[in-house]
């Protein structure tokens, strides 16, 4: 009988052992694969790095920042940046809006507005279609904002080819200020490319 019992308390003890050997292995190797190869960060401002490989539309940080939930379809607004910068030079700050708005797919776009502030007003003074065009893999229209030596706007963009990474003809307009309106200067062809950004 005691022989049995002792039988029972060995074998009790092999599957315990067993039993803590096996939960100790499985979360040892848990904790290793959740470990992080990097610290990277999504969330950050436009000054929180210097890259001098990545495209900037040149705005500085935005002086505020509005969240949306885009709708269930993945569509909609989901970020606007608003930038009070004194576009026209008359002492007053103006604001430029930049709107980030999901598509539902691999293509999204920016919207931009431009506002002139006048007797506590702001008035729309936006070139038509002062909107990006982006793809997954290349950019069909980008704009640059560029404050010296003289404030203007840059955008530079292609036609869409048979298939979206087909390479097409680029082309640039600059629009500069004049008695507070965007007036179209500089245009011009430029290389045939898939992403316009190579281009800024």
């Amino acid at each position: 009988m005691n022989k049995t019992k002792n039988i029972i308390l060995l074998v009790s003890f092999a599957l315990l052992f067993g039993l803590a050997f096996f939960v100790y292995k499985l979360y040892n190797n848990q904790n290793k694969t959740i470990q992080p190869i990097k610290n990277i960060s999504f969330e950050h401002s436009d000054d929180d790095y210097v890259d001098t490989f990545a495209f900037s539309d040149g705005l500085p940080t935005p002086d505020s920042v509005i969240m949306y939930n885009p709708d269930e379809f993945g569509m909609g607004p989901v970020e606007k940046k608003i930038y009070n910068i004194d576009i026209n030079q008359d002492g007053i700050k103006d604001k430029i809006t930049k709107t980030f708005i999901e598509t539902g797919n691999a293509h999204s776009y920016y919207e931009y507005t431009t506002e002139i502030k006048k007797d506590n007003k702001y008035i729309n003074i936006t070139p038509d279609n002062l909107k990006t065009t982006n793809g997954e893999s290349c950019d069909l229209q980008q704009i640059q904002f560029v404050f010296k030596p003289q404030f203007k706007i840059k955008v530079i963009y292609r036609e869409l080819g048979d298939f979206w990474n087909q390479p097409t003809v680029a082309k640039q307009v600059d629009f500069t200020l004049s008695d507070n309106k965007w007036i179209k200067t500089n245009e011009k062809k430029l290389k045939s490319v898939c992403d316009v950004k190579e281009l800024f």
